[in-house]
């Protein structure tokens, strides 16, 4: 079976939660390399490192009207190159992602699973490149 290079599954996760991020990250990436402290910074303090990867996604999770993405990835027992993406959205919503290299069985097995985790039939399947939206409501219409 053919390996398709970059297929990206995102699927709308509802109200931005770090209970949906870790259910998804230990669901799909168990072991998962933690994020660099310098990935992001706190808008009112460019030069704040945060001190824990939970303070920093806490601080996107409990701050309204913010946007940022995180991806975590895994080097090892991850035959298929699976990298999980969480993507807060400025009106408070989650978008989920996974990036992988797989076959198109095993991209179809991913997506339905991801769907069934997250409770949602609102996602779309590209390659190499995210889809393209606004925010969570514009998730919604372009893909609901």
């Amino acid at each position: 079976m053919e390996i398709i290079m970059e297929i990206v599954c995102q699927v709308y996760a509802g109200q931005k939660s770090r209970k949906t991020i870790d259910l998804i990250l230990n669901t799909f990436l168990p072991g998962y390399e933690k994020l660099n402290l310098n990935y992001t910074y706190p808008r009112h303090d460019k030069n704040y490192i945060f001190k824990t990867e939970d303070e920093m996604i806490g601080y996107f999770i409990e701050n309204p009207g913010l946007d940022q993405t995180f991806y975590w990835n895994k080097y090892h027992d991850n035959p298929d190159k699976i990298m999980v993406g969480a993507n807060i959205t400025d009106d408070d919503k989650l978008v989920i992602s996974l990036t992988m290299d797989t076959t198109e069985d095993k991209k179809n097995m991913y997506f339905d699973q991801l769907k069934k985790v997250l409770q949602s039939d609102i996602g779309v399947i590209t390659y190499v490149n995210p889809a393209d939206y606004e925010d969570g409501e514009d998730f919604i219409v372009k893909y609901g």
